[in-house]
């Protein structure tokens, strides 16, 4: 784990440190490279996941949507920074815009809880009870 030997949790909190303009490309980010591959890897498996799934109650359609949006884009941002960084593209490469990404998906992914554990499963009732009442319809 040499990883987190490099690691000053100190630093991480210092407005000098977010805000340079260039920092070096010399660090390890073959790993944040890897999850945010994992991360677009991940939005496929959801999408022929819930692709499947949707079929049989066509409300997950949305929820398909929004886990691929979620991980699909959080990669490919995160894998363009990546890329500024290694070509030491000042500003563009700044540790600020990966602290953003990582805030937009620490947020979006509370959004996506919430609509997961709230708002889906009364859509999902709506849907059965919708499905019960139209069985009966001539």
């Amino acid at each position: 784990m040499e990883l987190f030997k490099n690691i000053n949790p100190k630093k991480l909190f210092e407005p000098s440190y977010i805000f340079e303009k260039m920092p070096s490309a010399n660090s390890d980010y073959l790993y944040l490279a890897i999850i945010f591959g994992l991360f677009i890897v991940l939005a496929i498996v959801f999408w022929f996941i819930y692709g499947k799934k949707k079929k049989n109650l066509p409300v997950l359609s949305s929820l398909q949507g929004r886990f691929f949006n979620i991980f699909f884009y959080t990669g490919i941002s995160g894998l363009v920074l990546i890329f500024f960084r290694f070509q030491q593209i000042p500003y563009l490469g700044s540790r600020l815009f990966l602290l953003i990404l990582i805030l937009v998906f620490i947020i979006w992914s509370i959004y996506l809880l919430y609509f997961y554990f709230k708002i889906l499963p009364q859509k999902i009732n709506k849907f059965r009870e919708e499905q019960i009442y139209n069985k009966y319809l001539p």
